[in-house]
């Protein structure tokens, strides 16, 4: 019976670590980012919308974004596109492509 609540303690101690991880990573993308030049602008809230602005970019608009895997996604309806995404400092985001495009923003 002890083992059993000592388990059962870790699971719930393990979801919770999960849980809160993924809440915290989602977290760093609210707000506004731009590029060095400020011709792309990027806004995040945390209702899972982000407005996209700027003459270099394909997407924008306010489109539907998701995080999961060291990856988001912009998508509008049944079209979507996938990018890798890393924060090298706390107000860096750098969003990339497999084919190594890159584009560096910073938060406001």
């Amino acid at each position: 019976m002890k083992k059993l609540v000592i388990f059962l303690g870790f699971l719930s101690l393990l979801f919770v670590s999960c849980l809160s991880g993924c809440l915290d990573e989602k977290s760093k993308f609210i707000g506004t980012w731009r590029n060095q030049d400020e011709s792309i602008s990027m806004t995040f809230d945390s209702n899972n919308k982000v407005t996209i602005t700027g003459s270099l970019v394909t997407l924008t608009g306010i489109l539907d974004y998701s995080v999961a895997d060291q990856k988001i996604t912009f998508s509008s309806g049944d079209i979507g596109k996938t990018f890798n995404y890393s924060f090298p400092e706390s107000n860096k985001l750098i969003i990339s492509t497999d084919q190594g495009f890159s584009l560096i923003l910073t938060k406001e």
